[in-house]
């Protein structure tokens, strides 16, 4: 009975890694990390000396509030266009990691085709 198994476990093992051998391809490329990116966060505008924000009141002209009003339209636009290069650039990122994994796992097809190894 024992001999039985055993040739029943091995001919399972030879069926395995020949299944697994021609799924393993001959070459596999390794993924290119993509160019390291450090996107500068842009400066918010100074609120002016005018403005007593703790107590949520000011002493400003309307010209100066107008220019305060446009810088903060600018550095909102800066800052959403800041967000946009961080999302794009983890998204490249997570594309490397997806590749390097798909790499990994090539290799070790090439490598051990069978995932049963004896010893």
């Amino acid at each position: 009975m024992f001999k039985s198994v055993l040739g029943l476990s091995a001919a399972f093992l030879v069926a395995g890694a020949a299944v697994a051998q021609e799924a393993a391809p001959a070459v596999c490329t390794a993924p290119t990390p993509p160019a390291i990116e450090r996107p500068v966060k842009p400066s918010r505008p100074p609120v002016p000396g005018c403005v007593n924000e703790a107590r949520g009141t000011h002493t400003c002209r309307n010209n100066v509030l107008r220019e305060y009003e446009a810088a903060m339209i600018r550095y909102q636009g800066q800052f959403s266009t800041h967000v946009d290069q961080i999302n794009a650039y983890l998204r490249r990122l997570e594309t490397y990691t997806r590749d390097a994994v798909d790499y990994a796992e090539c290799e070790r097809r090439i490598v051990m085709p069978s995932t049963i190894i004896t010893g």
